[in-house]
């Protein structure tokens, strides 16, 4: 895979924007992915597509169709029924599942240059989100390694909760942008970091 520019190049380089007494209330971050991919299963066959998921990516699949699991480099997301996200740092893990999962059982799409990730983490970052995410981020509600597809700003994102205070913001890349000015703008109140790209 070719080097991609980022979206935001120009505009996340690292600064601390109205911090007091030098606590950012948000860290802010790109992510930058290596792989994403995804997979929906034909209704016949979703036993045979997790299967083959969980064998090439050693993660079990979700139990919640609003879950995720993680392991040694990969997430893998449920995204709808039978449809999963795969971020990955195997530069060939589209054509991996290509193979394992042949168009009888199932669509293996390569989405990696069309998605950017933002990382938004800190004591006040789902008080930030909140601002423009029409859902409960209460932990009791939306626990660590949840995932929902939402708005914010009237771009599509799909939301994954790291922990307690950190969240991964999937968006498409064209949106990015305009994401990232609305994310910065929100968390300009409680004071805000953005770390170098990881």
């Amino acid at each position: 895979m070719s080097d991609l520019l980022s979206p935001l190049q120009g505009h996340s380089e690292p600064r601390v924007v109205g911090a007091r007494q030098g606590e950012a209330g948000v860290v802010l971050s790109e992510r930058r992915i290596v792989s994403l991919v995804q997979v929906a299963a034909w209704p016949d066959s979703l036993a045979q597509v997790e299967d083959a998921l969980a064998s090439l990516t050693h993660c079990a699949p979700p139990q919640r169709s609003t879950g995720s699991s993680a392991r040694e480099g990969t997430v893998l997301m449920a995204i709808g029924p039978g449809r999963f996200l795969i971020e990955s740092t195997d530069p060939g893990l589209a054509a991996k599942l290509a193979e394992v999962i042949p168009a009888p059982l199932g669509a293996v799409t390569d989405l990696s240059h069309a998605r950017s990730v933002i990382r938004i983490a800190g004591p006040k970052a789902a008080w930030v989100l909140a601002k423009g995410l029409a859902i409960d981020l209460d932990p009791a509600r939306f626990p660590p390694l949840e995932v929902a597809q939402s708005a914010i700003h009237e771009v599509g994102v799909l939301v994954r909760r790291i922990s307690d205070g950190s969240f991964d913001l999937y968006v498409f890349r064209g949106f990015a942008l305009s994401f990232w000015d609305w994310l910065t703008e929100a968390a300009a109140e409680t004071g805000y970091r953005v770390d170098p790209p990881a």
